[in-house]
């Protein structure tokens, strides 16, 4: 386990220029998503408000669409199949683009989310945006970066090993490209588990002074 944790951290290090890219892609999706809500009609702008105010209102009630066991599973399932298609792509001939593409639309719709909450509560919404990405949706974001990391790394390496001939162990490679998805499923499913149950708890409590 302590190799493991080694190699995965050692890359990071290595190749921190291609998480700093990841990292401000993911910013830049961020910024475009909450400024988006700026930009579109009336009628979508009722239409985000309305979902977000659906939200809270099962927040508030702890309904079970929203809070507990039933959240988990479905939301496990989506969060994992995710992650495996970041992996499969990453080992595939338009892994680099696509990867890129996700990371950015994942920032864009969480800015879309927090633009929507921010237009419908003004500055009580500030609070309500706090409490719905921390800390949950943070660990969740940091765990897609993890994985969006790997598999543009993967991609680089594989691209680089077909059209520049560089010396890659596929076997070896491959390996420890699939220790880092197993680690990144592990770490979201821990993540979904405390999500069901904390996230809508935390988000009740703004639901008390809205």
């Amino acid at each position: 386990m302590k190799k493991i944790i080694n190699y995965l951290f050692e890359t990071i290090k290595k190749e921190r220029i291609l998480l700093t890219f990841i990292i401000i892609l993911f910013i830049l999706g961020l910024v475009f998503g909450s400024l988006f809500i700026n930009f579109v009609s009336n009628d979508d702008k009722t239409m985000l408000i309305n979902q977000v105010t659906s939200y809270f209102n099962n927040i508030s009630k702890l309904n079970d669409s929203v809070f507990g066991i039933k959240v988990v599973l479905p939301e496990i399932l989506n969060n994992s199949l995710q992650l495996l298609l970041i992996f499969i792509l990453g080992i595939s001939m338009i892994g680099l683009f696509a990867v890129i593409i996700i990371i950015f639309f994942k920032g864009f719709t969480l800015g879309v989310t927090l633009g929507t909450i921010l237009l419908k509560y003004k500055l009580k919404g500030v609070l309500a945006s706090v409490l719905y990405v921390a800390p949950c949706l943070i660990i969740n974001t940091l765990i897609y970066i993890f994985m969006s990391f790997f598999a543009l790394n993967a991609s680089i390496k594989f691209l680089k090993a077909l059209f520049k001939k560089d010396n890659l162990n596929f076997k070896s490679f491959l390996g420890k490209y699939l220790l880092a998805f197993l680690c990144s499923l592990l770490l979201i499913g821990i993540n979904t588990i405390i999500d069901a149950f904390l996230t809508p708890v935390l988000l009740k409590l703004f639901t008390l002074i809205i």
